[in-house]
C-alpha cells in the first residue's frame, strides 16, 4: 500500500479520537465508494446475479406448472 498524508480539521481529529475510528479505513472506504467497479468485481456481480436468476426461475417453475394445472393454458394472441 502507498502511504499519503492528509490534513483534517481539529474537530475531525477529535471525533476520530472520541470514536476510535481509523482515518485510513474511512479514507479508503470513501475512495472506494467513488471509484468505478473493477472488471473482476463486475464479473463476480454478474455471476452472482445469473446464479440468483437461475435459482429464482427454478423456484417459480413449479408454481407456474401448478397454476397451469389448475387454471389451464394461458390465452394466446392468435
Amino acid at each position: 500500500m502507498e502511504r499519503k498524508n492528509i490534513t483534517i480539521r481539529e474537530d475531525q481529529a477529535e471525533w476520530l479520537a472520541d470514536t476510535d475510528r481509523s482515518l485510513s479505513k474511512l479514507a479508503q472506504e470513501a475512495i472506494d465508494a467513488e471509484m468505478a467497479p473493477t472488471d473482476d468485481e463486475l464479473v463476480q456481480a454478474y455471476q452472482e446475479n445469473a446464479d440468483n436468476a437461475a435459482e429464482t426461475a427454478d423456484q417459480w417453475a413449479g408454481v407456474s406448472s401448478e397454476a397451469t394445472d389448475h387454471l389451464g393454458e394461458p390465452p394466446t394472441d392468435e
